[in-house]
């Protein structure tokens, strides 16, 4: 037999077992050769194969794990929350009994923890993950759920629930991929609660147990970050002489500083008209340019707000401009073009700083004026700084007051900063562990505790006119010097 005549032969016994494949055997191979694409980086065709399952196999037992697998490409790779919310409902009300239900409550409910922003909303993800071990008690699933169940409870400020939890899936689950993140939150948790020391343990148990988990590496963040506070007698920060960034005029009356999730340093500096992000090594990367530029934050999913005078962009291709009702009737609306400062909430709000008004203002998502912030607020007020703290909160720097306030999404006071002890504040900035840092003309960094206890001051002869304040993962403090027109690190 020729080898032409061999390949033929083997095509056509291929083809005669896919023949006798049944329904449901082809729908798993499917569904496995759907998830490899996703392991390697193709979810267009992986998509392709879950939907193919549902379109022609819909009386398999596999369909639900299509669903659900759409359901996250629409979250995960698309990031639209309501088409991935309706494929995750789709399989809870339709597929029940299937091995997806469990898998889909547990995604319903992070649908609604990732933009809770009230008790109500972090209650109802908290539901939705009850759901998975009172309905599957005995289903993979678990373990996650119980894990995003401590988070809901800490982001609600039951910080001792959220502790409970996280241990005990440490301790019930120890084998399972949510024990390291467990173990991890209750860390947080319990740095949150002021027990910094056993906080460190259990952010140390996070290295020793899971030392190749993505985990390991954050808890060592973390774990620097409370040492440097609480390790010793008192906070000790050192000028660190071998930091220094070379970027000509990027480094130029810098304005505002933030530093990524990813952990590239963003300098936004009004000489160069510019916010550019550096890596590691000291690398600049592909900026955004804008006329005067005016402060930088982080949204909760990651992206860079840079606000400038009359525009503030949202990530790197959502740019716009803001506009109140006029103060008559039939008059046009009046656009914001004294901006100072601008934030994204945990729930999607923009908040808006207005110099001419003095007032905070707050918008959707698509840009609808929907008030002040706080709510009803009549006092005038200099905010140059909105930031978003890690658990939430709305911090916002009064310069012209010399405060510091703290509030939740409903605009309800968490806590503050000032005036005593403040002189010339002008920039701010809130570890994990919700310390606050507040950069001053003429008093360096001051660094105060949870509750607005002063912590330290961070000085040196280098520092003489603080402008602009960030911190990174570990708790270092950059801070660029107006005076010295240098970017310093402590740590």
């Amino acid at each position: 037999m020729t080898p032409r005549g061999g390949l033929l032969v083997l095509l056509a016994l291929a083809a005669a077992a896919a023949a006798e494949d049944s329904p449901e055997e082809q729908a798993r191979r499917l569904l496995e050769n759907g998830r490899t694409y996703l392991a390697r980086g193709q979810p267009k065709q992986a998509l392709e194969n879950f939907s193919i399952i549902v379109q022609s196999f819909s009386r398999t037992e596999v369909v639900g794990q299509a669903l659900l697998e759409i359901g996250r490409y629409r979250k995960e790779v698309e990031g639209d929350a309501e088409k991935a919310r309706a494929a995750f409902e789709q399989v809870a009300k339709e597929y029940p009994r299937s091995e997806a239900a469990p898998g889909a409550y547990f995604q319903l409910g992070l649908l609604t923890l990732d933009r809770a922003a009230s008790t109500a909303e972090l209650d109802d993800a908290l539901a939705q993950f009850a759901r998975v071990e009172t309905l599957y008690p005995h289903s993979e699933w678990v373990p996650p759920a119980l894990q995003a169940s401590a988070v809901a409870h800490r982001r609600a400020g039951r910080l001792q629930e959220a502790v409970d939890l996280s241990r005990r899936v440490s301790l019930e689950y120890p084998a399972s991929a949510a024990a390291a993140a467990a173990q991890f939150e209750a860390g947080q948790a319990l740095a949150l609660l002021g027990e910094p020391r056993p906080a460190m343990e259990e952010f140390q148990q996070v290295r020793n147990r899971f030392p190749e988990s993505p985990w390991a590496s954050r808890a060592l963040e973390r774990l620097t970050a409370l040492y440097r506070l609480y390790g010793g007698p008192r906070p000790t920060f050192g000028l660190d002489s071998g930091f220094g960034l070379v970027a000509g005029d990027i480094l130029k009356d810098v304005c505002a500083l933030a530093v990524a999730p990813d952990g590239k340093l963003w300098v936004a500096s009004e000489k160069s008209r510019s916010a550019v992000p550096f890596d590691a090594s000291g690398k600049p990367g592909a900026g955004f340019s804008a006329e005067h530029p005016q402060a930088l934050s982080v949204s909760p999913r990651g992206e860079i707000v840079f606000a400038a005078r009359t525009a503030v962009r949202v990530g790197p291709r959502d740019v716009r401009g803001f506009s109140i009702p006029a103060g008559k009737p039939g008059e046009p609306p009046e656009p914001l073009d004294r901006i100072l400062a601008a934030a994204v909430t945990p729930g999607g709000w923009i908040l808006v700083s207005d110099e001419k008004r003095e007032k905070v203002f707050r918008f959707s998502g698509t840009g609808e004026f929907r008030g002040t912030f706080p709510e009803r607020d009549a006092a005038k007020r200099k905010v140059v700084r909105i930031v978003v703290d890690g658990e939430g909160g709305i911090v916002l720097l009064d310069r012209e007051e010399r405060i510091v306030r703290v509030h939740d999404e409903a605009g309800r006071p968490l806590r503050a900063v000032g005036p005593a002890g403040l002189r010339k504040p002008v920039d701010v900035a809130v570890d994990a562990f919700r310390n606050t840092y507040v950069a001053d003309e003429e008093a360096g960094v001051q660094v105060f505790g949870a509750q607005g206890q002063p912590l330290t001051t961070i000085t040196s002869p280098e520092l003489r006119r603080p402008r602009a304040l960030a911190l990174d993962a570990t708790g270092a403090v950059l801070v660029y010097d107006e005076k010295a027109e240098r970017l310093m690190r402590y740590r």
